[in-house]
């Protein structure tokens, strides 16, 4: 052996390594494996996927697609690594059509699991089996199948159990195995979709349904009838789609879907293009919710940025971003013209009661006349189309307590500023101004007060010893099939926070009692929101989880003091 040989620290991976830290890049999480085996079934023509997993994935994960199917030497290739029928040349990676194309999924996902599949094309008379066991081929033979291919994976992380280590709690991998399901659901009309979860039917979908009965069907009815259509062509792309009312909103960005070319994708130009779309509709915080598609020419963008081909890359990103604000803009404006025809009113006020993650629809940033920004003594009073003009000395707002947008009333100008006593003033009814040693501290007197709600709040539900208030007509609350198994597992949960909880169907339940300090038209909202935060990660019932969760409902208090609102 020469002495180059022996001082040598490089060494060629084996083909064993080489494969589990593919899989590391690629199989993150069970949802991982549901995404590649998804995607393989859609780009093999399938118009039937059912999807079968149980413990969450960790225990099985299995694909039925009934799409092309692969005969035997496909289907061996097919578990080789960088083995593909997508990409021939480097010049087809400028014109990816298709969801999959690295090669990299099937021997990743074989690598760290027990995997089989079995596959058969229309033309032949017997389809293929094989059986891998942590990267290594165990079985090949024939089999009866039907046509398409059937993929399982078994017992995911059995020979990389430090991996498994890193994996959430069985809810949260559940819920993400569930999202990727409902993205490609949502992308591929003409496709039926099936979810079943420990031998539980947890989402169906036909493959006549349409984009608008796909919402439904996910997040309800009431979720979709807040959706209005979206079309339009600019910068290269057919964009279109359903996007939500400024009423339909939540507090994070989960009801918020973007396709390129019916791929799932995450975007900073698309999202902050639909977010600027709603600029002035929203206050900050509440996200508006849509489900938003863009199909133009695989060369305007750039999918092979990241390994799971999650991210996609546009060769002008701020034409897209441009193209998608003011499609929105243009969108929201004639329908906020057309509901004013109708009703007189907002969209989401009138008609269906909102799903929103509000209550009832965030209002519109209220606005400020000009002639307080000019520094003149005028008070702005705000007033709803629906009722006659508010007197000089009530601020009039929603049936929600929430000053609105509106004309000046004519009649309504004095100070902005009142005096409350000899100490403290309130400025424009929304900010109180107290004058202490030698500083002048400004509070905003909605956050002052929901402070107060919440010290009352706390101590009322510390003990469990609150008065609770059996409601008469019980609320009902519609989730989606990944937040039904959330809710079951945080009954308890609820009732610590004053909210008692009851299934009423298979993805609604209904609240039937709730703390008294709370207000019956909030509650829905602050459901929707500790719903949001139960999904972020692990659930447990710390003291610190439980505050925070507590932050969320306490803006369902009774009686809390708005902007807007004069103070004696």
């Amino acid at each position: 052996m020469s002495s180059a040989t022996k001082d040598t620290r490089i060494r060629v991976l084996s083909e064993d390594v080489a494969n589990k830290i593919a899989a590391g890049e690629v199989v993150e999480r069970p949802a991982s494996v549901v995404k590649e085996l998804v995607e393989n079934a859609i780009d093999a023509g399938a118009t039937r996927v059912s999807v079968r997993i149980v413990g969450a994935g960790r225990r099985l994960i299995e694909v039925v697609d009934n799409g092309r199917g692969m005969s035997e030497q496909d289907a061996l290739l097919a578990v080789e690594r960088h083995a593909t029928s997508k990409v021939r040349s480097a010049e087809d990676l400028e014109n990816i059509a298709t969801l999959g194309f690295r090669g990299e999924a099937l021997p990743s996902i074989a690598s760290v699991s027990k995997f089989e599949i079995v596959s058969r094309r229309e033309q032949d008379e017997s389809g293929t089996h094989i059986r891998i066991d942590g990267g290594v081929v165990r079985e090949v033979s024939e089999t009866g199948a039907p046509a398409g291919t059937r993929v399982s994976v078994n017992r995911l992380y059995f020979n990389t159990p430090v991996r498994a280590k890193f994996l959430k709690g069985v809810t949260t991998e559940l819920s993400h195995c569930i999202d990727i399901v409902q993205r490609h659901a949502l992308a591929n009309p003409g496709v039926a979709f099936r979810f079943e979860h420990n031998e539980k039917l947890i989402l169906d979908i036909p493959e006549q349904a349409g984009l608008r009965e796909r919402v439904a069907l996910i997040w309800g009815l009431g979720f979709s009838s807040h959706m209005v259509e979206i079309s339009g062509e600019s910068a290269g792309f057919k964009i279109f789609g359903l996007i939500g009312s400024p009423s339909l909103n939540r507090s994070s960005r989960s009801h918020q879907f973007y396709f390129i070319n019916k791929r799932p994708v995450v975007n900073r130009s698309l999202q902050y293009g639909f977010e600027d779309g709603y600029r002035g509709l929203l206050t900050i915080g509440p996200r508006p919710a849509g489900v938003l598609m863009l199909d133009t020419h695989p060369r305007q963008i750039d999918v092979n940025i990241h390994p799971t081909k999650r991210e996609v890359r546009f060769r002008e990103d701020r034409a897209v971003r441009d193209a998608v604000r003011n499609l929105v803009r243009e969108t929201l404006q004639a329908l906020h013209a057309a509901d004013e025809t109708e009703t007189g009113s907002y969209p989401g006020r009138a008609g269906v009661p909102s799903p929103s993650g509000n209550g009832g629809g965030s209002p519109p940033v209220q606005e400020i006349p000009d002639e307080i920004a000019a520094g003149q003594a005028a008070r702005p009073v705000f007033r709803s189309e629906d009722s006659p003009p508010a007197e000089p000395n009530e601020g009039a707002q929603t049936e929600f307590g929430i000053s609105e947008p509106g004309r000046l009333a004519p009649s309504a100008v004095f100070s902005p500023v009142t005096n409350l006593d000899d100490v403290a003033m309130q400025l424009f009814d929304t900010y109180l101004l107290v004058p202490e040693e030698d500083r002048l501290l400004i509070i905003d007197q909605h956050a002052l007060h929901e402070r107060l709600n919440y010290d009352v709040l706390k101590a009322d539900l510390g003990d469990r010893d609150y008065n609770a208030q059996r409601l008469a007509v019980p609320i009902l609350i519609e989730v989606t099939p990944a937040q039904t198994k959330m809710v079951d597992a945080n009954l308890e949960v609820f009732s610590k926070l004053g909210v008692e909880l009851e299934a009423f169907g298979e993805s609604t339940y209904q609240v039937t009692a709730i703390c008294d300090l709370y207000e019956e038209s909030f509650i829905a909202d602050a459901v929707y929101r500790v719903l949001d935060e139960l999904s972020q990660g692990d659930l447990f019932d710390g003291e610190q989880f439980m505050a925070d969760l507590l932050r969320i409902t306490v803006q369902a208090c009774r009686a809390s003091v708005k902007a807007g609102d004069r103070l004696s």
